[in-house]
Parts: structure tokens; sequence; C-alpha cells
């Protein structure tokens, strides 16, 4: 089995046209590249994401298996999973160590939205079957009167994940905001300050009774952040957010957590052996799939990732051709073999760029 060719369509899919003044007010974009990888006996894999063009020739004449783990393959990484399980005929999530649960926890996302827009983001989640609603707080907007109007339009129950990404700044404002938010149902509050401040985290933590989360490796605040080793002898946070580009990264990040000591957190909330974590994988149902796969491989995994969420509610497509369903705030895996989606070939040719 041989890569013999790989089609490249560039899209542009908008948002959703209740969120798309305020989304490209905030400056994020739609554009994305889909991929299709050929093999020369008949395989087809798909990939979703950024611009990886060039990437593609050291991909042609090898074979799949030739890239297991390999990070530097970007978008067209998921293209390479599937082919790999479309050939043995097993879902992606096989090829990556055990899988440690059917169903993985969700969560819905919004951007830093007035009030009123965040209530009704809330109820299109929660009639779509979301429970937990990823905010994020920025300074032109009280973040307690965001979670307010939320709490009012979401079912009982309904949590929340704050998402700071390191604006709150001082710790002495964080556990400001953080003892007004205690009377919510507040799942974490992420990177509330910049992530090399350990000293200001272990006081924050210890002055609130709301987990906080930080990012390890990649994403938000990646530049900022302490080795994941010392936040864990520091007691800097109760739970770990994964954001990186690619499996292995992923993998690794989760490895890491999972072999943490004394990570309990300090109000009760989710624990495991080791660091609990959710995952960040976004983008169109190809790449969310993908998500979903790495999610039921990594076993602390066990708080709602953010996946599902761009494409399906955000996004006027996902282009795949069955949309992958949230009951009781979690996704089924896909079953097929591969990633288990099929790409929906009128809505590729819909928001194909001419």
């Amino acid at each position: 089995m041989r890569i013999k060719d790989v089609q490249v369509f560039e899209v542009d899919v908008p948002w959703a046209e209740r969120i798309r003044g305020k989304m490209a007010r905030a400056g994020m974009g739609t554009g994305r590249y889909v991929y299709r990888v050929r093999t020369d006996d008949g395989l087809v894999g798909l990939g979703e994401g950024g611009d990886a063009r060039s990437v593609i020739p050291s991909l042609l004449g090898r074979n799949p298996f030739d890239f297991i783990l390999d990070d530097t393959l970007g978008p067209l990484q998921p293209a390479v999973y599937d082919l790999m399980g479309k050939a043995l005929g097993i879902p992606v999530h096989k090829l990556f160590g055990p899988v440690y649960r059917e169903r993985v926890p969700v969560a819905y996302w919004s951007h830093c939205l007035p009030p009123g827009d965040l209530a009704k983001e809330a109820e299109v989640a929660a009639e779509n079957g979301f429970q937990v609603h990823k905010v994020k707080a920025r300074p032109w907007f009280d973040i307690v009167e965001q979670v307010d109007a939320v709490s009012k339009a979401a079912p009982e129950g309904y949590q929340f994940v704050v998402d700071a990404n390191c604006t709150f700044w001082l710790p002495s404002r964080a556990v400001s905001i953080a003892r007004r938010l205690e009377k919510y149902n507040i799942l974490c509050l992420e990177s509330p300050i910049p992530q090399q401040d350990v000293n200001g985290y272990v006081a924050i933590r210890s002055k609130t009774g709301i987990p906080l989360a930080m990012h390890m490796g990649g994403g938000s605040g990646a530049v900022w952040t302490p080795h994941p080793f010392t936040a864990i002898e520091r007691g800097m946070c109760d739970y770990f957010v994964v954001e990186e580009d690619g499996a292995a990264a992923t993998l690794r990040c989760g490895a890491i957590a999972e072999v943490a000591i004394g990570s309990a957190s300090a109000s009760g909330g989710f624990t495991v052996g080791g660091m609990p974590l959710f995952i960040e994988v976004v983008g169109l149902g190809i790449t969310e799939a993908f998500g979903l796969h790495l999610a039921a491989a990594i076993k602390n995994a066990t708080l709602p990732s953010i996946t599902l969420v761009h494409s399906q509610l955000l996004r006027e497509d996902d282009l795949i051709k069955e949309p992958l369903k949230v009951k009781e705030g979690h996704a089924d895996l896909p079953k097929g073999p591969g990633l288990g989606v099929e790409l929906d070939e009128r809505a590729l040719e819909k928001y194909r760029v001419r």
C-alpha cells in the first residue's frame, strides 16, 4: 500500500448566521483546507485544517504506516490514520493504545459575547445535548454577569469553564473574581493569570474552591507555561488543558498527567489517578472526529473536551455526511474503520473557494 496522490480543496465555511458578525469582529477566520489522500489499492483518507501543501511531497510513494505518531504532517495526520484504520478494518482510536471510553465527554464553546447573547448560545447548546459550556472571559465584559445570564437560561446542572487566557493578570484580581463566581456551577477556572506565575497559581488555588485548569504544552499561554512537572509538584492546578498540534504530543501530555500524584481537586471535583484533563481539537467534522478518537485513548481525559462545536453548531456545515451527535454531554465514538466519517461531497462543492 502506497500513497499515490493527495487532492487539496480550499474551503470557506461561514460562521452560523446568529453569531457571524460577532465572530468576525473577534477576528475569527473561516478558511480551511480539506485533504483527500489516496493509496494505490483504492483506500481514501481524509484530513482537514491549515495549509499543509508543502508536506504532500513527503507522503507520495510512502506507506501510511511509515507515519505513525508523526506530528510533522499537521492536518494531513488524520488522513494517514484514516488510511491505517481502513487498511486494518479498525477505528482510529484503537491505533492509539487502550480505549478508555466509548462515549467522550464534550463541552460547548463560546467566544466572549454579551450576557444576553451567551444566554441564547446556552439555549442552543442545551438543546443539542451539551451540559458544559466553556466561556471566554475578557476585560470588556463582566464574567460574573455573563455566567449569571447563562445560568438563568440554561437547565439545572449546566456547568461552566471560565477561560480567561491569562487576562485576569493579578492573583488578587483572580481571587476576587473566583469568589464572586463560587455561587455558580463552575467546573473550573482556566488560565486566570500568566502561567509562569507559579506562586500566583498556588495562592489562587488556596483561596477558592473553584478548581484551576492550566495549559500544558501548546495552546493558549504556551510561551508562559512552566514544565508540567513543576505545576504538579507545586500544586498549581487541579486540571490540565491539552491543546497540541498532533497525536504524539497530545498522547505524551496525557502520559504525563497520568503519572501525577496528589492532584485531587481542592473542591472535591473530578478525581482520577493522576491529573484530570480535557483536550481541545477544533476544526470541521474531520478534525473533530480525530479529536474524539484521541480523547477516547487518553486515560485521564475525563473532563469534557472542546470538540464537536466549531463545525456542528458554530459553522454553517461540518462537511461530513453524518454529523457526530451529542447526548447527555457525551459524543459516541465513530464506529466505522478509520475515522468513521465520510466527506459530504455536495457540501464540499458548496463551500470550495473557486
